[in-house]
């Protein structure tokens, strides 16, 4: 982190491996049908969010529906998140970082 940024976290982040599948929740009126869902993975996490690492860039200020897959737990975990920014850290590589925020 460079010296001038401001650390903005509230809650400290715990390293995660966690499949995670993220469907955009379509605006209210909207007459489009549902996009495709978008695969990735939690770099980490915690009480606040999570760090979402995927090959397809998420819409910030988006709402998405999110089912998470732990090792060893044979069902998806359910939430709803905000994405708060997304970036893509290498202009070579091909994955995008997010920032998602609970909502549930």
């Amino acid at each position: 982190m460079r010296s001038q940024e401001v650390e903005r976290r509230k809650d400290l982040r715990f390293p995660q491996v966690l499949e995670i599948e993220v469907n955009p929740v379509p605006p209210f009126d909207s007459t489009e049908g549902p996009e495709k869902p978008i695969v990735g993975r939690a770099q980490n996490m915690s009480r606040g969010g999570l760090c979402f690492l995927s090959q397809r860039p998420v819409s910030p200020s988006s709402l998405l529906r999110c089912e998470m897959r732990a090792a060893d737990v044979p069902v998806p975990i359910p939430t709803l998140l905000l994405v708060r920014w997304t970036k893509k850290p290498n202009l070579r590589g091909k994955n995008y970082l997010s920032g998602l925020q609970f909502l549930l």
